[in-house]
């Protein structure tokens, strides 16, 4: 019993080994079956001609857009006033004004402070010169602080724009300050600027001020009259062929300080600066100012005494509607 028992165990294992062998033989058939077949083809597509002709299926579905279609290339512009602010791009000071011309209008305030503070008496007669002359020192110190063409102006100048700036804008304001005595402040201010000039600048600590504001500087009178001698010395060097010819120098000056104030005007936060027709007349002066200058350098009298007469009538625009 025990023997016949042992052998239909045997018995029972060889059918399984088989079985075993039968399923590895039949799954390597079916592998190479599958590796060696390729992929399956695909159906092809269907044609727009065979779709069925419903109310549903368009054929053409370009037929259904209206407009242009979009230019995907271009970057589509924010309509946040934030954003635009941002990527809206200023003219550079460089564009406007030389440092040759930067570096005149401070050497020729000079003399002109060394008068005013000669004597307490004619200072005190002549404080309202002072204040002008170094609102406007201040102004073209923050110019050369923010200049964007290197080696236009004096690096012993570039370096310390920032301290000189707020040295002339402190002597300004004590000058401006009620029962003072702004005298020994301002002398000190002008000898300052005079060192300067002789190639021995103070060298102030590196800073920047935050939330600086154009405005803080002077008030748009001060820039107004400026702009009145340097309108004039272009009407006056383009009177003639003869004057224009012996005046490039003055015309060329003269065209970069209305060119630069037109910016300045329209800078946070003076007067008007954000009213659109405002900025029209500033714009339009600064660019006559512009075409003024290249004709200046051409030699071209007609488009530098058309210019000129375009930059007066600028002004006496924009002196109409806002003053």
């Amino acid at each position: 019993m025990a023997v016949s028992s042992y052998l239909a165990w045997l018995a029972g294992i060889f059918q399984i080994k088989q079985l075993l062998r039968f399923l590895g033989v039949l799954g390597c058939a079916l592998t190479s079956s599958i590796v060696f077949a390729g992929p399956a083809k695909r159906q092809p597509a269907p044609r727009p001609e065979d779709f069925p002709r419903t109310e549903i299926i368009e054929h053409d579905a370009f037929r259904l857009l209206n407009g242009p279609r979009p230019k995907f290339s271009v970057a589509p512009q924010s309509k946040n006033p934030a954003e635009q602010k941002k990527t809206k791009r200023r003219t550079t000071w460089s564009q406007l004004i030389s440092g040759s011309t930067l570096g005149d209008e401070i050497k020729d305030a000079m003399p002109r402070l060394q008068k005013i503070v000669a004597t307490k008496t004619f200072f005190d007669s002549h404080i309202d010169d002072a204040i002008y002359e170094f609102r406007m020192l201040s102004i073209y110190f923050e110019i050369i602080a923010e200049f964007d063409r290197a080696g236009e102006v004096r690096s012993s100048w570039e370096k310390n724009a920032v301290g000189y700036r707020e040295r002339f804008q402190q002597s300004a304001n004590e000058c401006e300050r009620a029962g003072g005595n702004p005298y020994v402040t301002v002398s000190t201010t002008a000898e300052d600027l005079e060192n300067l000039i002789q190639g021995e600048p103070t060298n102030f600590s590196n800073h920047e001020e935050k939330d600086f504001q154009w405005s803080q500087l002077c008030d748009r009178s001060l820039l107004m009259r400026r702009l009145k001698i340097a309108n004039k010395a272009l009407i006056s060097g383009t009177a003639s062929e003869t004057t224009f010819s012996k005046s490039t120098d003055q015309l060329f000056h003269a065209a970069e300080i209305i060119a630069c104030f037109g910016e300045l005007l329209t800078r946070p936060e003076f007067v008007d600066w954000d009213d659109a027709d405002y900025k029209g007349l500033s714009c339009n002066m600064k660019d006559m100012a512009l075409k003024a200058k290249a004709a200046v350098v051409e030699g071209d009298y007609d488009l530098a005494r058309k210019s000129a007469k375009s930059v007066s009538q600028a002004c006496s625009a924009c002196h109409a509607d806002f003053r």
